[in-house]
């Protein structure tokens, strides 16, 4: 016997509109975020916690980064031999920056090929939009001509209550020279200068990934000269 159109399955299947909600899509990967970031949380062992919210994040890249930009935890070296703190994610160009070095505990890659950086952390709070920012200012301080590197601070939630999330949010970022973030909770924020914006609570994956895509498309092609590393 035939089965009926809509049924076989179990479910019946709607119309296809020929449309597609790209809001409503964005909600999906933020809340599957959400939910292996909370499992992540009842991992009592700090650094497996630590490595399993990393991985959550470097997957959220790795599915909507353009293929240009590779997202690795890394350390990031000058061509005199200078090198970074451990960045829990750098942004880096895949296509034609070489790999210095490729360990465990993070790549090297040069800082030349190097577009962003940011922090993982459980929540949004002043004390490691702080630690962020000196993370950031490791890299920042290499030699790197006058190429710009975007910081940020990547979290599940916040611990500032969500009504008070802008408001506590603007005032922890003074000062502290990170451009861009997202807490997968209550929101994210782009800074420019003076001027900050920030996404509702309903659309903070949407609104960082368009924001961080656009200006990663704003930089330049990458150059780097081996034969310095070399010497």
């Amino acid at each position: 016997m035939g089965l009926e159109s809509g049924q076989g399955d179990g479910m019946a299947r709607g119309k296809d509109s020929g449309r597609i909600d790209l809001e409503d899509l964005y909600g999906r990967v933020r809340r599957r975020m959400l939910a292996d970031l909370w499992v992540g949380r009842g991992i009592e062992h700090a650094s497996a916690a630590g490595a399993e919210a990393e991985r959550v994040w470097l997957e959220m890249f790795e599915e909507h980064l353009p293929g240009r930009f590779a997202a690795r935890p890394a350390f990031v070296v000058d061509q005199e031999g200078r090198r970074s703190k451990q960045i829990d994610i750098a942004v880096y160009d895949r296509l034609q920056s070489p790999v210095l070095l490729s360990h465990a505990a993070g790549v090297h890659v040069p800082v030349e090929s190097v577009y962003a950086v940011f922090e993982v952390k459980p929540t949004f709070s002043r004390q490691w939009l702080r630690e962020a920012a000196t993370k950031a200012e490791s890299v920042r301080r290499l030699d790197r001509g006058k190429r710009p590197i975007m910081a940020g601070l990547l979290a599940g939630g916040s611990v500032w209550a969500a009504k008070k999330f802008d408001d506590n949010l603007r005032a922890a970022l003074d000062g502290t020279g990170l451009d861009i973030g997202c807490c997968l909770e209550h929101g994210a924020f782009e800074q420019r200068g003076r001027e900050l914006w920030m996404s509702g609570a309903k659309e903070p994956l949407r609104f960082f990934l368009s924001r961080l895509v656009k200006r990663l498309g704003r930089m330049g092609a990458v150059e780097v000269d081996l034969e310095k590393y070399g010497r």
